[in-house]
């Protein structure tokens, strides 16, 4: 009797030790109060005039890159403060008005001081780094593996950049900042309280990654099954609220081709362009650095011609500077191999390399 009565006893206490702790966690954890929190409608336009995708491009009558508007954005209100993130919501509610293409939602934030940053949440390739801070928010690229570089690009340059992590290059990332917001009562704010930059108007998001156009001429083209290139020197990351290039991250990039018919701009009858346009997030100011491009030609006998050009001086002229445009005024020359009888091989024409535009699928 003794033992069962010790067992009640045991169970007994064990649920009110239980009811106790589920009392207690009560007690602590937050709750926020709706009074101190403000709707806040947020709108970003995007300013998507891009040069070498919209605008400026070498050659009208060439393939530009593709590129479609964002159609997701994450909103986030960091604490002026101490920098961390408050509340974040992820926007996709898209239209288009006599200002522009836009994405617009309501936010529920707290009352306080906040810097406020806003990206498109829709990229491929892109990473962020440091998602919770404002000021130390990074956008990347991750580099290629191992069995991907392999077999994306089988040879590297014996230059300086040899060394350098090959990174796939950036989508087109659209960023909005405004500073010292203050979120307290609904007097604070007009039209509907909808969020304003320092001007009093409707904030827009920029793209902080810039497109290239690339070209030159290839002479045997027809021996040509596809090609690749990679070019050294380049930023690999950015800090996102000040626009700035991270200094101590150099790496490559690699981009496909693509082969165009005669072009009468720098270029003669007997050869083809082969060209490219690729995105990076810059080229990095005051770096000892050098800016080398590796061209790897896949040919139809089953062997890999690789030509380097090295452009450090170039990126220093108004044509690439204003222009972006990287025009290498050299005929790279596929050569057969001894006792090949030509035929087989590829026509030159527009469609020709569409197969390796862009990233290459593993």
């Amino acid at each position: 009797m003794s033992r069962m009565r010790f067992r009640c006893f045991c169970r007994l206490l064990f649920a009110w030790t239980a009811f106790i702790a589920v009392c207690t966690s009560c007690e602590h954890r937050p709750l926020e109060d709706p009074l101190f929190n403000e709707n806040i409608f947020v709108k970003i336009y995007f300013d998507e005039n891009i040069r070498n995708v919209h605008y400026g491009f070498y050659d009208e009558t060439k393939r530009k890159p593709e590129y479609s508007s964002p159609q997701a954005m994450r909103v986030v209100f960091c604490d002026e403060a101490s920098d961390k993130l408050v509340t974040e919501r992820y926007l996709h509610d898209c239209g288009k008005d006599e200002h522009g293409y836009f994405i617009q939602g309501y936010m529920n934030v707290p009352h306080g001081r906040y810097n406020m940053l806003a990206y498109n949440f829709d990229t491929r390739d892109i990473k962020i780094r440091n998602d919770n801070l404002y000021s130390e928010m990074i956008a990347y690229t991750e580099p290629l593996s191992e069995n991907e570089e392999n077999r994306i690009f089988r040879s590297r340059s014996n230059h300086a950049s040899e060394d350098e992590v090959i990174c796939r290059q950036p989508d087109h990332l659209f960023v909005s900042r405004i500073e010292g917001v203050e979120v307290f009562t609904r007097e604070n704010f007009e039209e509907a309280d909808t969020i304003k930059d320092k001007d009093n108007s409707i904030p827009t998001a920029e793209t902080i990654v810039k497109t290239y156009y690339l070209q030159f001429n290839v002479k045997g083209v027809e021996y040509v099954r596809s090609a690749v290139a990679l070019i050294s020197g380049m930023a690999g990351s950015k800090n996102m609220h000040a626009d700035r290039m991270i200094k101590d991250n150099i790496v490559s990039i690699y981009f496909g081709l693509n082969n165009g018919k005669d072009n009468a701009r720098r270029t003669t009858c007997e050869t083809a362009v082969a060209y490219a346009s690729f995105n990076t997030f810059g080229k990095l100011p005051d770096t000892e650095g050098y800016i080398d491009i590796t061209f790897e030609f896949n040919t139809v006998y089953n062997t890999v011609q690789t030509e380097t050009f090295r452009v450090t001086d170039m990126f220093e002229t108004d044509e690439v500077k204003e222009k972006q445009w990287i025009i290498i005024d050299k005929v790279i020359e596929i050569i057969p191999p001894e006792g090949f009888e030509g035929g087989g091989g590829m026509a030159p024409g527009v469609k020709d390399w569409e197969e390796i535009e862009g990233s290459i699928t593993i």
